[in-house]
């Protein structure tokens, strides 16, 4: 990840802190638990969560393994990460920075390994993909979540174009196809798999990132999501609903392993 890019995600998530992680957070509570049991999970294991953000995932990964750690490029995040761990007295948790595509740790060195809902901020997920095979173990599993775009050009360039207005620090929200191809040259196969519609609200969206009514930057999305709902060309599903519109991430939830040896 280069320097400017990574001032970037750190400068966004350093702002967003607050409504990121406790106003609006992304994940109800059912959502995320929703995801903890799709990693299956098991007593005595030793996790990780690739760029963790606040926690949420490592913390409620803590309660069935022996030791859950986060790393992430933001010390914000972290330190939110730190206070949600504090508040709820949970022990065998612990985070770390770092980077996605040089993880801090030693080979084959977890169980678990997971990234959830930030792939679409690397310009180079496969390094961090690889990186996340390199530190889990032989017989481990790696967890990956994220929105997927369309497969039609128009639309996958269009909705990462609203993407990035919204999220200069986004750099690409990959197909299932795309992801697929990398899992492939990894060496890896799929044990579960899930795809989901999480139904959002663009208003709450926008203030997410930081975004309020009359940024230029939430302005251009709008009406760029507006203009798409004909035929949905950015891939949104978008609609009208009174002064907000809501919209679709299509999200895959992928279990991975290492392919047996041939």
């Amino acid at each position: 990840m280069s320097k400017k890019h990574k001032e970037a995600v750190q400068k966004q998530f350093a702002k967003t802190v607050e409504v990121f992680s406790k106003t609006l957070a992304r994940d109800t509570a059912e959502i995320m638990a929703e995801k903890v049991d799709f990693a299956k999970p098991k007593a005595g294991e030793l996790t990780l969560d690739v760029a963790c953000g606040p926690g949420e995932l490592v913390l409620g990964l803590a309660a069935r393994v022996g030791f859950a750690r986060g790393v992430d490029l933001t010390q914000a995040m972290l330190l939110q990460a730190r206070e949600f761990q504090r508040e709820r007295n949970i022990l065998n948790a612990g985070f770390d920075r770092g980077e996605a595509e040089q993880l801090p740790y030693p080979d084959h060195a977890f169980d678990l390994v997971s990234c959830q809902c930030s792939i679409h901020h690397m310009p180079k997920p496969e390094l961090a993909l690889r990186e996340m095979v390199r530190v889990m173990k032989p017989e481990g599993r790696m967890m990956v979540i994220d929105c997927l775009s369309p497969e039609s050009d128009p639309k996958f360039e269009l909705q990462n174009r609203i993407e990035s207005l919204r999220d200069p620090s986004h750099a690409s929200t990959l197909r299932l196809t795309t992801f697929l191809s990398i899992f492939d040259a990894l060496g890896l196969e799929i044990l579960r798999q899930s795809l989901k519609r999480r139904e959002r609200s663009f208003n709450t969206w926008m203030l997410r990132a930081g975004l309020e009514p009359d940024h230029r930057r939430r302005v251009e999305a709008r009406k760029l999501l507006e203009e798409s709902i004909p035929g949905d060309r950015a891939g949104f599903s978008a609609k009208a609903q009174g002064e907000d519109i809501l919209i679709t991430h299509n999200e895959g939830l992928f279990l991975l392993a290492l392919k047996p040896a041939s």
